[in-house]
C-alpha cells in the first residue's frame, strides 16, 4: 500500500469519528441508551431539534413596528445634533461636545432649538442677533459629513431649517430593524436554553417557532419576547415647575411632592408629581400625559408605586402596588443599554439580601456614566426600561468602576423578585429590541404525524433502508458491501452536519434525507456496475477498479450537480419547507460525493491493493 492510500483512510477515519461525536448527543433524546458522556456534550453542543410538524409546539408571529425605529433613529439624530452644532457655531470646543455640561447646554439653546416634527423630521429655529451667520454653518457637506441619514427639506441658508431622513436610508433602517430583531430574540431564547427553538425573519415580521407543549415555559417566553429592554438612564428636573402649574386634573389623579436634592447648589428642594391609584393607574396616567404639550427637552416617565412608599395609601394596603406617579425628567441622556458589557442577578445586603440586577459597562459606558454621575452630583438620576423608571436614587457622588445596579422593588415577594431579575438579565444580556414588536400571529401545533405516525414512519424508514442495504449486498456482493458501507457513512456525516449546525429536523427535511440516500445508492451503483463492466473485459481487478472509477466519476458529478443546481433554484426562490428542503438536498448531495467518489475508492483499494485479491466479486 502507498503512502498516499494511508493520508486518504486517515482523513476518512477522522471525518467518521468527528461525525459520530457530533451526532453522539443528538442521539440521547431516541434512547438512553444512547446519552452521550458529559465531555462529549461539553466538547459537541449542537444538537438536532424536531421541528413543530414532528413535535407539535408554539408558533408566533410578530411584526416589528420599524416606523418607530425611524422615529427613535431621528430622536437620537436631534439630540446629537444638538452638541455637534453648537460646536460647529463654537459655542462649545471639541473636547467639550460629547461632555458638556447642562448650564452649556442652556447656553446652547439660546442660539438655537431643535424640535421634532412628525416621525421623520428635524426643524431646527437659530435665534438671536448672530442666527443668519450660525445657519450657515448647517451646510450640506457638515451635514453630509456628520449626519449622513439625513437631508435638506427647506429653510437652507435661513433661521429655520428642516431636515427630513434621506429616503435611500429607509429601506436599509427598515431591514436593518428586522435583522437587529431577529438576532435579539435569537439571543433571549439562546440565554433561556432553549436550543430547539428557531427565530425568522420575513419583511417586517419575526417568526418564532418553540417545539414542546409546556404552558408555563410559553408564557414565561412571550413575555420575554415582548419586552423591547430599552434602558437608559435619564437625570430628573426637580428644580422645573412644568409639574406644579398644570391644573384642571381628570378624576383620579392628583398632584404631590416630595423633598429631594436637586444638585449640590440646591440640596434641598420641592418636586411635585402626578399619582394615580386604584385598577387603571397607569391607563390614567398614559392618556392624561399623551395630552400634555410636554418640551422637546424633557421626557415623563412613570414608575410603579408600591403601597409601603405611599403616604396615603393607608396601614392595610398589603403588598400590591397601590399607584403610579411621575418622574419629570431630561430626555436627553449620555448612557443606555448598548453601554452595558454584562448584567447579573445579585443580593443587596442592605435590603437584606434582596436580588437585584448589577450591571456592568464596557470602557466607553463607564466613562461615559462617570462623566454624567460627575456633572450630576446630588441630582437623581431614574433608571429606565422600556419607559418605566424602575428606581430614581440620588447620585451622591461621581461614580467611576463602571458599576450600578437595579432595584426591583423591596416588598414584593422574594421568589417573584427574583424571577423578574432573571428574566431582567436575559433580555439586558441580549441587548434591547430596536424596535416595539406587535403580536401578529399566535399558534399552539400539534405534530401533523402524530407520535404515533412519526414512530411508525420512522420504523417503515428503517426497514426500507435496509431493505435496500440487502439487496446491495446480495447483488453485488464485495461492492455491495462497501456501497452499503457509504450510504451508511454519508447518512453519518449529513445528520453530524445538522447537529453541528443545530438544525431543525421537519417533514420536508425528512424527504430530503430520504433522496439524499437514495442519491448515494445511485451513485454508488453507477461506479459497481462500470468496475463489472472492466472486469468482464479481462481486466485485473486492480485496473477494473480504477479505470471504473475513472469512466464513472463524471457520470456521477454530472447528476449530483445538477441535482444541486435545482437545491439552489430552490433555496433561492422558495420560501419556509421548500427552503429548508433546499438546504438539506444541498448538504446531502456534498456528503454523497465525498462518499461515493472519495471514500469508496479508499476502501476498494483497500480490497485489491491491501487485501490483494485476485477475483473481485461484484455480482
Amino acid at each position: 500500500m502507498d503512502r498516499s492510500w494511508y493520508l486518504r483512510f486517515s482523513v476518512v477515519v477522522i471525518a467518521a469519528a468527528l461525525a459520530w461525536f457530533a451526532l453522539w448527543p443528538s442521539l440521547g433524546a431516541v434512547s438512553d441508551s444512547l446519552v452521550a458522556p458529559e465531555w462529549v456534550q461539553s466538547t459537541f453542543p449542537g444538537r438536532i431539534s424536531p421541528g413543530l410538524d414532528i413535535k407539535g409546539g408554539l408558533r408566533l408571529m410578530y411584526e416589528v413596528e420599524v416606523d418607530e425605529y425611524i422615529r427613535d433613529r431621528r430622536d437620537r439624530q436631534s439630540e446629537q445634533m444638538i452638541r455637534q452644532l453648537a460646536g460647529e457655531i463654537g459655542i462649545l470646543d471639541e473636547d467639550e461636545i460629547d461632555s458638556a455640561t447642562r448650564e452649556q447646554l442652556n447656553e446652547v439653546r439660546e442660539r438655537f432649538t431643535i424640535q421634532r416634527v412628525g416621525a421623520r423630521k428635524i426643524r431646527v429655529n437659530f435665534q438671536g442677533e448672530g442666527a443668519a451667520a450660525d445657519s450657515e454653518k448647517l451646510t450640506r457637506d457638515w451635514l453630509d459629513e456628520k449626519f449622513p441619514e439625513l437631508r435638506f427639506v427647506s429653510g437652507r441658508g435661513e433661521t429655520v431649517v428642516e431636515l427630513g431622513m434621506r429616503e435611500d436610508q429607509l429601506e436599509r433602517m427598515r431591514e436593518t430593524a428586522v435583522e437587529q430583531a431577529v438576532r435579539t430574540i435569537s439571543d433571549r431564547i439562546d440565554n433561556l436554553g432553549l436550543k430547539e427553538a428557531t427565530v425568522i425573519g420575513r419583511d417586517t415580521d419575526v417568526i418564532v417557532e418553540v417545539p414542546g407543549a409546556d404552558d408555563a415555559q410559553f408564557d414565561r417566553i412571550r413575555e420575554i419576547i415582548s419586552r423591547t429592554a430599552r434602558l437608559d438612564f435619564k437625570v430628573l428636573d426637580d428644580e422645573a415647575d412644568f409639574i406644579a402649574n398644570l391644573t384642571d386634573l381628570p378624576e383620579g389623579i392628583e398632584k404631590a411632592s416630595e423633598g429631594t436634592s436637586a444638585g449640590e447648589s440646591r440640596p434641598n428642594v420641592t418636586s411635585q408629581y402626578l399619582i394615580s391609584r386604584g385598577e387603571n393607574a397607569r391607563q390614567n396616567l398614559d392618556a392624561y400625559i399623551e395630552t400634555l404639550e410636554v418640551p422637546d427637552d424633557h421626557q415623563i416617565v412613570l414608575s410603579e408605586l408600591e403601597a409601603y412608599d405611599d403616604p396615603n395609601a393607608g396601614e392595610e394596603a398589603g403588598e400590591q402596588p397601590a399607584a403610579w406617579r411621575t418622574y419629570y425628567v431630561f430626555s436627553t441622556t449620555d448612557v443606555t443599554g448598548e453601554d452595558i458589557e454584562d448584567a447579573f442577578v445579585s443580593f443587596d445586603p442592605q435590603e437584606g439580601n434582596r436580588p437585584v440586577v448589577s450591571l456592568q459597562f464596557n470602557s466607553a459606558g463607564a466613562r461615559k456614566f462617570e462623566e454624567m454621575t460627575g456633572r450630576n452630583v446630588k441630582r437623581r438620576m431614574a433608571i429606565v426600561l422600556d419607559d418605566r423608571a424602575e428606581s430614581a436614587p440620588v447620585i451622591q457622588t461621581r461614580i467611576g468602576g463602571g458599576r450600578c445596579q437595579i432595584t426591583l422593588g423591596s416588598y414584593a415577594d422574594y421568589n417573584k423578585i427574583m424571577s423578574e431579575a432573571n428574566d431582567l438579565v436575559v433580555v439586558l444580556r441580549a441587548g434591547a429590541l430596536p424596535a416595539p414588536l406587535r403580536p401578529a400571529n399566535e399558534q399552539l401545533i400539534g405534530p401533523t404525524l402524530g407520535s404515533d405516525s412519526v414512530a411508525q414512519g420512522a420504523q417503515g424508514a428503517v426497514f426500507g433502508v435496509l431493505l435496500v442495504l440487502i439487496f446491495m449486498l446480495i447483488y453485488y456482493e464485495v461492492a455491495g458491501a462497501i456501497a452499503d458501507g457509504m450510504v451508511l457513512l454519508n447518512l453519518l456525516f449529513l445528520l453530524a452536519i445538522m447537529a453541528a449546525f443545530e438544525a431543525t429536523l421537519t417533514l420536508p427535511g425528512v424527504a430530503a434525507v430520504a433522496l439524499t440516500i437514495g442519491m448515494a445508492v445511485d451513485a454508488n451503483v453507477l461506479i459497481t456496475e462500470r468496475i463489472r463492466e472492466e472486469l468482464r473485459l479481462g481486466k485485473s481487478p486492480r485496473s477494473a477498479v480504477d479505470q471504473g472509477f475513472a469512466r464513472a466519476m463524471w457520470s456521477v458529478v454530472d447528476s449530483q450537480v445538477t441535482t444541486f443546481i435545482a437545491g439552489v433554484v430552490l433555496f433561492q426562490y422558495g420560501t419556509g419547507p421548500i427552503k429548508g428542503f433546499a438546504v438539506m438536498l444541498m448538504i446531502g448531495i456534498a456528503t454523497s460525493l465525498f462518499t461515493g467518489i472519495f471514500c469508496s475508492k479508499v476502501f476498494f483499494d483497500w480490497v485489491t491493493r491491501g487485501l490483494k485479491v485476485q477475483r473481485l466479486k461484484v455480482g
